[in-house]
């Protein structure tokens, strides 16, 4: 077959894109990522979270994004193994998350009992050193991914709640199969020979003499 015949043949969308964020949006779409996560992955940016999944459905009536997507979702393969990874990269943010990630410290104003600003012999306004939670929207997404739900202090701040570490590691090493228990060999699919083998060295193991012949295999005459 002739080089322009394969060309010719060549499936719709198999062919990456050349513009490179487009690219980078139909493999993110071809992961399940939703319209706007995929918008960003691409390096674009809107206003608002709308104006991203807007502009994100006017690109995908594009023909050639349509074929793109397409063909990428059926490399199913491929797509378990990239998803895989993802979910893998996922599982380790969250076990390496940092909690000071998301809080900060400030300098708050000291006043004595009854409530009058404290100053120094030269007259500055004493502070002391405090804590508290970073503006959630003020976190990179990476970081505020993280978060599995807030609650509000008394002071109304959202403080964040993190995924489990525990539950993590626990989906991490089944993932990675760590500390899984070698499973017990099926006497059953062994032969003959090896069946009485085995237990020839058993015994052998435990200091037990044993004589072992196909005797009790055979039927009764």
């Amino acid at each position: 077959m002739a080089k322009t015949d394969v060309l010719a043949i060549a499936s719709p969308g198999s062919k990456a894109l050349t513009n490179a964020k487009r690219e980078q949006y139909c493999r993110s779409r071809a992961l399940a990522q939703s319209r706007i996560q995929a918008y960003r992955d691409a390096g674009w940016a809107s206003r608002s979270d709308n104006a991203s999944y807007v502009n994100a459905c006017r690109l995908e009536r594009r023909p050639e994004i349509q074929d793109r997507i397409a063909y990428l979702t059926r490399q199913e393969e491929d797509l378990i193994t990239e998803k895989r990874r993802l979910l893998e990269e996922r599982l380790w943010a969250i076990h390496e998350a940092n909690i000071k990630s998301f809080f900060e410290t400030y300098g708050q104003a000291k006043t004595d009992k009854n409530g009058n600003l404290e100053t120094a012999e030269n007259g500055a306004i004493q502070t002391e050193r405090k804590e508290r939670p970073r503006l959630i929207s003020d976190l990179p997404d990476e970081v505020a991914q993280l978060i599995e739900d807030v609650t509000i202090d008394s002071k109304g701040r959202a403080v964040p709640k993190l995924y489990s570490k525990l539950q993590a590691s626990k989906e991490l090493r089944a993932m990675l199969n760590i500390g899984a228990k070698e499973q017990a060999p099926d006497v059953t699919k062994l032969s003959d020979a090896e069946l009485i083998q085995q237990l020839a060295d058993q015994a052998k193991e435990l200091g037990i003499e044993i004589d072992l012949n196909y005797s009790f295999h055979k039927r009764d005459q």
